[in-house]
């Protein structure tokens, strides 16, 4: 006879097993979810009152100076926060105060209206001009693609590197995960029986790829106009010279942006 699932132990007698039962393997959030908690703490303290220094930091949260400069010390190193020296008058001999403060990287890293604003921009220029308009703005967008993907190729043939079709899109991968897309390259070789040819025999072999963004720097945005969405397909074709299809976008819910890209066809050995 069968229980609700996790309340049949080794013996099915539907006990829970002992504490400190052989074979358990302990348990031990509560110390890691603390030094989370403290961390988010500690940054929201800094981005609301910095420059502010570890002795203040240690009263306001009641920890030693030595607990609170590990925090800091740990953060510093993660890029998360700069220090900052105070400049006290009369203060005498001795090192300047030091501070911190969030990096500038922390600041862009937090919640912002930016694309709500970019919403309500693209709003208002369809109603000025029309999806015309937003196709154009959309276009210019991603325009450099092309230019920098050239730029790279002709650096890597200038040092004697054949670059194929197939490397040009990992150069156009590697840029746009510069950009924030989180690019990959799926190779895709697809088997065919050639024309005319009786079962077995002459087959031949369509290479292609699938261009995979898993994530999208513009997403909230592209939800609500999918003109950027086909500008990327647009421009994507132009570098690789020739047609490309989107499969998939995560701006109509899928878990990863998908571009089908023709490379080559030829002959298996």
């Amino acid at each position: 006879m069968s229980t609700s699932a996790g309340t049949v132990d080794s013996t099915g007698t539907g006990a829970p097993p002992a504490a400190g039962a052989p074979g358990d393997i302990p348990c031990e959030p509560a110390r890691g979810a603390e030094h989370r908690d403290t961390r988010e703490r500690l940054i929201e303290t800094i981005s609301a009152h910095g420059p502010i220094t570890a002795r203040q930091l240690a009263e306001r949260f009641g920890l030693t100076s030595a607990a609170v400069r590990r925090h800091l010390a740990a953060l510093e190193a993660d890029g998360v926060i700069a220090e900052h020296e105070i400049i006290v008058a009369h203060r005498g001999r001795g090192r300047p105060s030091k501070a911190f403060v969030l990096s500038q990287s922390a600041h862009e890293a937090l919640p912002g209206g930016y694309d709500e604003l970019a919403v309500l921009a693209l709003q208002e220029i369809s109603a000025l001009g029309g999806d015309e308009a937003v196709a154009r703005l959309a276009d210019r967008r991603v325009e450099d693609w092309e230019r920098e993907v050239a730029r790279r190729t002709a650096e890597r043939e200038a040092a004697g590197e054949h670059v194929s079709l197939a490397r040009k899109l990992e150069l156009l991968a590697e840029l746009l995960t510069e950009r924030g897309y989180a690019t990959t390259v799926r190779p895709l070789n697809v088997p065919l029986p050639a024309a005319g040819a009786r079962s077995g025999t002459g087959t031949r072999t369509l290479v292609t790829a699938q261009l995979c963004h898993g994530h999208c720097p513009v997403l909230d945005v592209a939800a609500d106009h999918p003109e950027l969405c086909e500008a990327e397909t647009r421009i994507i074709a132009r570098i690789i010279g020739a047609p490309v299809q989107r499969l998939a976008t995560l701006a109509q819910g899928a878990h990863v942006c998908t571009t089908h890209i023709p490379l080559t066809e030829g002959r298996t050995p």
